[in-house]
């Protein structure tokens, strides 16, 4: 692999596509991508590839992943600054040392006061997060990329759940990334958490320190989020136990349920699911008419899983419960994708269309320690290309079945 990086430092100058890249490509628009596992595994990677190589001369594309084992956007990131474009990098301590890691220093440098290098968080901790936890410690488990220009669109961020990697947490799982183009707002706070992230000042309530900003349909969160009391499991300073607080489950007339009623619809596709709080409040929102469905990994070696799971398939009686499908932590396919959607009434405004995306799990490590992303957008078709995905992801090969009185069983 590292062979193959170093080989690009002298080829790049012949690759397709990278010599007179704007005037190729064309402008940038707001969009949804999803792989397939099985069917269309390349689809994220090859739309980011897309973006690199249309990047304009002299722009700068910046990404903070968690970590890649895959050449393939590396490769793509190498050839464009080779072509004259400026490309910065924030890993995870996990890829110090790798060969990988070793390639891209050799071409991109590791001074931050250039302007193209790769560095990785310090030991033991994340770039902004250096909390322990629950036997646990902070990580960068971002997975984002900004554009200052591509394509001839100025600020775009790409905001996926993908890992550079061919397993599960990548390309062989469901996996999301949502296109923000032209959102200045938006833009501009990613691009401030990144120069965080390269400073690697400590800061264990940063959501709080870069405070959530809203900008135009959208809105982004940063990670880690400390909690106001003795206790990190208290559900209060959750994000999400806020969200689903202000949900609403009747008094819609043209979205939510296709019986008359226009019930809120309420949908969940998880990686991890291990905060029992919010699959108490997705039971609760069952009881009171929301439709819920879920769709995650199950592991059941983890207590804080079992408890959520155990949850989730209780039986509410008159809406038959949440219901919910599941990977095991075995099988061959995962669900990798961090998002929800709801369809109906928020913050007492009844149809509405919103997605929160990222790589936020909802676990307590993506709340309480880990640099972590998570972007909010209210856009009619782009809930409806999400909602679309949650509807393959339920189908899916493999998938399984539970809720409402049935157990999940691996």
């Amino acid at each position: 692999m590292a062979r193959r990086l170093l080989v690009l430092l002298a080829a790049a100058t012949l690759l397709p596509g990278l010599s007179g890249l704007t005037p190729a490509h064309a402008a940038v628009a707001t969009e949804a991508v999803f792989n397939h596992p099985v069917n269309d595994r390349a689809a994220i990677q090859n739309r980011i590839v897309q973006l690199i190589e249309g990047a304009d001369a002299g722009s700068t594309i910046r990404m903070s992943m968690f970590y890649a084992t895959d050449a393939t956007i590396p490769d793509a990131l190498i050839a464009a600054k080779n072509n004259g474009r400026n490309v910065q990098i924030v890993f995870d301590k996990k890829m110090a040392g790798t060969p990988l890691y070793s390639a891209l220093a050799g071409a991109l440098g590791t001074d931050t006061a250039q302007s193209s290098w790769v560095l990785a968080c310090p030991s033991g901790r994340g770039c902004i997060g250096d909390r322990p936890l629950y036997g646990s410690v902070s990580l960068n488990h971002n997975k984002f990329f900004l554009f200052s220009r591509t394509g001839g669109t100025a600020g775009v961020v790409v905001q996926s759940s993908a890992n550079l990697h061919t397993g599960r947490d990548g390309l062989g799982g469901w996996n999301a990334a949502l296109v923000l183009a032209g959102n200045t707002g938006i833009y501009n706070a990613y691009a401030a958490y990144f120069t965080d992230l390269k400073n690697q000042r400590v800061d264990n309530n940063y959501y709080d320190t870069r405070a959530p900003v809203t900008s135009g349909n959208a809105k982004v969160h940063f990670y880690p989020r400390q909690e106001g009391t003795s206790s990190p499991t208290d559900p209060a300073e959750d994000t999400m136990s806020t969200v689903l607080d202000h949900v609403e489950c009747t008094g819609n007339s043209s979205v939510g349920t296709g019986d008359g009623t226009h019930r809120t619809i309420v949908r969940v596709a998880m990686g991890i699911f291990s905060r029992a709080h919010l699959a108490r409040k997705l039971l609760d929102l069952d009881k009171a008419g929301c439709y819920v469905e879920v769709a995650v990994n199950y592991n059941k070696d983890s207590s804080s899983e079992v408890s959520s799971m155990n949850e989730l398939v209780k039986p509410t009686g008159v809406y038959n419960g949440v219901n919910v499908r599941y990977y095991c932590t075995a099988d061959p396919i995962w669900v990798h994708a961090k998002y929800l959607l709801v369809e109906g009434k928020y913050y007492g405004v009844p149809d509405r269309k919103i997605v929160w995306t990222g790589s936020h799990n909802w676990s307590w490590n993506s709340l309480r320690q880990a640099d972590e992303a998570l972007l909010q957008l209210e856009d009619n078709t782009i809930f409806d290309r999400f909602r679309s995905n949650y509807y393959a992801v339920r189908a899916g090969s493999g998938i399984r079945s539970a809720g409402n009185g049935t157990a999940a069983s691996c």
